[in-house]
């Protein structure tokens, strides 16, 4: 029996005071090797969720993805979508099933069966379990669950685990998905930062100088808690011909992290040699980047447009559901913001949720107010950010409410609100506005204003009003990717949402996008300007 242990755990260097621990977890595998499918008959039909030939899958929709996004997950085009799914050039549907091409390019996806384990897809496609693995990085015990799609190397076919008995070679090939990654702090961290500091667009270029700038006081900050940090800094210029040079040198392939790319041929270019190589990568402005989906390395800070609509309509309902709500139509190409208010339609009709969409115009009649309800509260959610909008539906909401005291209103607004505070504020707090962001930096708060001071004691000038403020994301980036690979090493992708660090601006939680890509961020803030004057913020994970 000891020699059993002995040889089960010698491949994943396991002492011999850890045998016990690896017995208990094949015990507990032996008896929940199907757990899979007892956890998953109960949500998902085999007669429609597993229907697939040796041409097409299918996959589920989850809240927030796009057609686009979909092709971009399993290397295929739109129209490769189109053409077996007629149905989704209109729109499609969280839990709407769409069929996917099998094997495109190097992959074969493959759609976890109910009774089906590691060893049996291992047997099936004749490759090793560490195969299996190494190209889903994401795949574990919590995640090899019915109906979630993996890949297989198409064109990589290894001999299945081969020595000793089937049960054996089953119970080891199985206990690969309980794998825990050995935590190695770092002492010295050592950063490439890519930014394209000399642009033309002097806009731009004042950006990455200030987001450097903020990027500094976070190794200056993590100093004098002891952390020692290498960085290296490269100037990109505007395309990626300079890039390929940079990744090039020796020095930069021995990095711990790399941070930056603005152009989306720049990130493709970074996030190659990042997969390449091993090496973590964050993308810290995008986002649009579809380089999660396939990168397992790739950490995008903000949050794709699609997946921020439908987690904000989400939180909308939340608070708003009971409220009488009104969603403001503006004119065609005075609707910034459709895309969102077309979601949260949706979602309130199948939610059953009433509400009315009025025109612009109508808000400004005088008898617009038997719209309103006076034994509820009433939410105004126009469909465009502009500070024209803004100003029209400040003025419009001002008036009703003095004139008509006895109706509770309140405003829904945007992220990009937030730079039209300075100005709006009090109307702001009279209409207890709120609105949904990524990046929020309250400057009532004692942790923005110390950055605010620090920023001018050392670079003579105040970070400037942009959205989101780029020193403070260079910051709060810093501060977050070192901290996690002094504590946790490159690998810290398990540990990294439990780091105990509060961005002033960015409140950082990562969730991968399937089991053989990166991961995006997904925290949004939600900030409400109250009528007694004092601004709350929520953070939404």
């Amino acid at each position: 029996m000891c020699y059993f242990f002995y040889y089960l755990c010698k491949p994943y260097k396991l002492n011999f005071i850890n045998m016990l621990h690896c017995y208990s977890v094949l015990l507990l595998f032996a008896c929940l090797q199907f757990y899979n499918v007892k956890s998953g008959t109960a949500f998902y039909p085999e007669s429609t969720f597993f229907t697939e030939d040796n041409n097409y899958f299918l996959h589920t929709v989850e809240r927030g993805q796009t057609v686009f996004s979909i092709a971009s997950m399993y290397h295929v085009s739109v129209d490769d979508i189109y053409k077996l799914n007629p149905q989704s050039k209109t729109l499609i549907k969280a839990g709407e099933k769409l069929k996917i091409a099998r094997e495109s390019g190097s992959w074969i996806y493959h759609v976890i069966q109910p009774q089906e384990t590691l060893y049996a897809l291992s047997r099936k496609y004749r490759i090793q379990g560490e195969d299996i693995l190494s190209v889903n990085p994401g795949l574990s015990i919590q995640t090899f669950q019915i109906g979630k799609v993996i890949r297989i190397p198409a064109n990589s076919v290894t001999a299945s685990v081969k020595n000793g008995n089937d049960s054996f070679n089953k119970l080891k090939t199985n206990v690969l998905l309980h794998r825990i990654s050995s935590a190695q702090s770092v002492e010295t961290v050592r950063i490439a930062l890519l930014l394209p500091f000399g642009l033309k667009d002097s806009v731009t270029g004042d950006r990455m100088v200030e987001y450097y700038e903020g990027f500094l006081l976070a190794l200056k900050a993590l100093k004098s808690k002891g952390i020692s940090v290498n960085l290296q800094v490269y100037d990109t210029g505007s395309d990626a011909k300079k890039i390929s040079g940079i990744l090039e040198k020796k020095e930069i392939q021995n990095v711990h992290l790399i941070v930056g790319g603005v152009s989306d041929e720049q990130i493709k270019s970074i996030s190659r040699f990042s997969n390449a190589n091993g090496i973590p990568y964050v993308i810290p402005f995008t986002s649009m980047s579809s380089e999660p989906f396939n990168n397992p390395a790739s950490y995008q800070v903000n949050t794709p447009q699609n997946i921020l609509y439908a987690r904000a309509s989400t939180l909308f309902i939340n608070k708003y559901g009971n409220y009488r709500i009104l969603l403001v139509s503006g004119e065609k190409d005075a609707s910034s913001q459709s895309e969102f208010t077309g979601l949260l339609r949706s979602d309130l009709r199948e939610k059953k949720i009433s509400f009315k969409t009025i025109p612009w115009k109508q808000v400004l009649d005088a008898d617009f107010v038997s719209e309103l309800d006076l034994h509820k509260n009433n939410v105004f959610v126009p469909d465009d950010d502009s500070p024209e909008t803004v100003e029209k539906m400040i003025t419009s909401l001002r008036i009703i409410q003095r004139s008509h005291p006895e109706y509770r209103i309140s405003l829904f607004g945007y992220p990009r609100w937030q730079t039209y505070s300075s100005k709006y504020a009090d109307s702001f707090f009279q209409l207890h506005t709120s609105f949904f962001s990524v990046f929020y930096a309250n400057l009532s708060l004692p942790e923005v204003k110390d950055f605010y001071n620090t920023f001018y004691k050392w670079y003579g000038r105040s970070i400037s009003n942009n959205f989101p403020k780029f020193g403070i994301l260079g910051y709060d980036t810093g501060m977050y990717f070192i901290q996690a690979i002094h504590e946790y090493g490159t690998t810290f992708e398990t540990e990294m949402n439990g780091l105990k660090y509060k961005g002033i601006q960015t409140d950082f939680y990562f969730e991968r996008v399937n089991n053989w890509g990166g991961f995006i961020n997904t925290s949004l803030f939600l900030v409400n300007y109250n009528p007694d004057y004092s601004i709350t913020q929520t953070g939404i994970k």
